[in-house]
């Protein structure tokens, strides 16, 4: 990636190289049609797998539209070219911010400017004790504090999505008779020893004994991580993985490299100053800040880039290859503008006093299959018992399908209404004095309205800020400064990895084309859940990717990355994760249109928040704008996840259930 038109490197991580741009308003020609033709059927564009992308048996959108261009007219809706294919099961039709999801917000939002319609919603339901905005693991967290707090408190759950859990669900795809499950996003944990956390573990019966599947045939011997963030700097010693050059970045000869920074940059055939800068960032240890200062505070007067050129006294490689991090897990933008003490809170180097090893043997980080989802699924059979089939048994949890049914029944104490997107959340009357609290929703294509004796908003700061219709100026000035970044979750599964196997490695990490890093996890095992973890079957190997702009200040860059995620169709993503994984592995005898079976991708318009300087610290030191919403207004309590400034699940947790417990004193008062 470009940093400070620095022209040895294409800025090809979110737009077409430069070097392959039409020139404007040029017709393409015959030979051109017919080259890409071939080069899609190379890459097996032409394969028959399964797509959701199809009108009137053409290919929509294929080759039209790229990460570059224009949005589309989101607000005339999302088209079937958008979604693609879902996998199977319980979540196929909810993969990530898809079209019906995206068009219903915003015709929400349209619908939440028209104050007559408003009015006239009509009242639903008796009054509910809470009613908490959003599904997702904040969401479901408040629920059942409140739930257990007050087991008869009757509350109602505002879910946009078909399905349950915010970033918190599955894919699940078939191949070959393998069944493969991967996360949609939200995924790694450990089984935690204290604190709420660890008091929600042991009440939602998670699993304290985890058990994974042992690798065979060539795979053994491998180390594989266990999940899809480890690997890239905080366990890299836990899994063999190769680096790929293509020839332009860091000076690098084009070719692979294993455990690079395990062996001190030793097999990488890259300039030897550039070796000094990536490894002077790798073990750099905390800058100090100057007399009088706090480091925390310090550190979030500047971004992590500017860290990194200035006190730790590194250039651009350095920057470049930290965004590899910072633009991919955790905030998705670059690292020259996101705060120097959110990268603190990642625990990248020159922030904290000592970085992980390279050559560590263990950990306690992994990933259920299902990713945090299946912590989701703990929370709606312990909120409603019968709307997972099966007993309170980790397996039946995780494996048995829901009972849709279930979720919403009349008279029901607790409820979970999906498909439901909130328009306006106001009190009804003066906030200082109003008993209960308005809430409109859209749900098939009509306006309803509730009314809480309290409202816990577990949904993300971009809809809280325009859903609290009076919401007092400070929180609408601090929600102003919240930032959030899109990402691509893709969960691509292959025929077989033989040709990671022959290299030697479990997972790859890149620095140009799409994305920068994909691995396949060893999976973990429970019930009759047990895929192969054998290079000749069927296994996931799943990329996280954002979409960081270098050299724009961060409000420009997020919306120019949800722009662009906006206006890319499923095929052209499709077509980039192909040519990506041929780029990387077609020399090795991987061949995209044979080997690949099925690709589902999971957009997230507001995947992580993103932290520019200024935003954990006020200038003084004392707290920054984003501990505002941590007080309720009125009756109206905010709990969604960002408010820890590093999203996890166990801070949605934490935010969700100190929020219920504000909604539970306005109850009492």
């Amino acid at each position: 990636m470009m940093v400070d038109g620095d022209k040895r490197f294409e800025p090809c991580v979110t737009a077409p190289c430069s070097r392959s741009r039409p020139r404007p308003n040029a017709r393409p020609r015959e030979s051109d049609r017919a080259m890409d033709r071939r080069s899609d059927a190379r890459i097996g564009m032409d394969a028959s797998i399964t797509r959701r992308d199809f009108v009137n048996g053409a290919l929509a959108g294929a080759g039209a539209v790229l990460l570059g261009a224009a949005a589309p007219a989101v607000a005339q809706g999302l088209g079937p070219a958008f979604d693609g294919y879902g996998g199977v099961g319980d979540y196929a039709g909810s993969n990530g911010n898809t079209a019906a999801v995206v068009n219903a917000a915003h015709a929400a939002l349209r619908d939440g400017r028209d104050e007559a319609g408003l009015r006239e919603a009509p009242l639903v339901d008796d009054t509910y004790d809470v009613v908490v905005v959003g599904g997702g693991l904040s969401g479901l967290a408040a629920a059942y504090h409140v739930h257990r707090a007050r087991p008869a408190a009757r509350v109602l759950i505002l879910e946009n999505h078909p399905v349950p859990g915010g970033e918190a669900k599955q894919n699940e795809i078939v191949v070959d008779g393998v069944r493969l499950i991967g996360p949609q996003a939200s995924n790694d944990t450990n089984v935690p020893s204290h604190g709420l956390p660890a008091e929600l573990w042991e009440a939602l019966q998670l699993p304290k004994d985890v058990a994974f599947v042992e690798p065979t045939g060539a795979a053994r011997g491998l180390r594989f991580a266990r999940d899809n963030f480890e690997p890239w700097y905080w366990g890299e010693g836990l899994a063999d993985i190769g680096w790929f050059f293509d020839g332009t970045a860091f000076g690098a000869t084009k070719g692979w490299a294993r455990n690079a920074f395990a062996a001190d940059l030793r097999g990488v055939a890259m300039p030897e100053a550039v070796k000094r800068e990536l490894l002077g960032w790798r073990r750099a240890p905390g800058a100090a800040p100057p007399p009088g200062r706090a480091l925390d505070a310090w550190l979030d007067t500047m971004s992590y880039g500017e860290l990194i050129r200035g006190p730790m006294g590194l250039g651009d490689d350095a920057v470049r290859f930290a965004t590899t991090l910072t633009g991919t897990t955790s905030y998705a933008s670059s690292a020259d503008a996101i705060s120097a003490y959110g990268a603190k809170l990642l625990g990248l180097p020159g922030t904290v006093a000592a970085t992980p090893s390279s050559t560590q043997t263990s950990s306690d980080a992994f990933s259920f299959p299902a990713g945090n989802g299946a912590i989701a699924r703990a929370f709606v059979k312990a909120l409603i018992p019968d709307a997972i089939a099966g007993s309170t048994a980790f397996a039946d949890v995780a494996e048995s399908p829901f009972v849709f049914e279930r979720f919403d029944r009349p008279g029901a104490p607790m409820r979970l209404r999906c498909g439901a997107t909130a328009v306006a959340v106001q009190h009804d009357g003066d906030p200082a004095r109003a008993e209960r609290v308005r809430v409109v929703y859209a749900k098939g294509g009509r306006l309803e309205r509730v009314s809480a004796r309290a409202v816990v908003v577990g949904a993300g700061s971009w809809v809280a800020k325009h859903l609290v219709r009076d919401l007092p100026d400070a929180y609408r000035r601090a929600y102003a400064t919240f930032h959030q970044a899109p990402a691509v979750v893709a969960n691509i599964a292959l025929r077989n990895w033989r040709p990671l196997a022959a290299l030697g490695i479990t997972g790859a990490r890149w620095f140009d084309g799409y994305g920068f890093l994909g691995n396949i996890r060893q999976p973990m095992t429970y019930g009759d859940y047990r895929p192969p973890l054998d290079p000749d079957r069927p296994a996931l190997f799943t990329i996280y990717t954002g979409f960081p702009q270098p050299g724009l200040p961060l409000a420009q860059a997020v919306t120019a990355a949800r722009t662009q995620l906006f206006a890319t169709p499923y095929s052209e993503l499709e077509r980039r994760i192909r040519t990506q994984l041929q780029t990387l592995f077609g020399a090795h005898g991987f061949d995209a249109s044979r080997d690949i079976a099925a690709i589902v991708t999971n957009r997230w318009g507001h995947a992580y928040v993103a932290p520019a300087p200024g935003w954990y610290f006020s200038p003084d030191g004392g707290p920054g704008p984003k501990e505002i919403p941590r007080t309720a207004f009125g009756r109206i309590a905010f709990g969604h996840s960002e408010l820890q400034g590093r999203q996890n699940w166990t801070g949605a947790v934490t935010e969700g259930t100190r929020a219920a417990t504000q909604a539970l004193a306005t109850l009492s008062a």
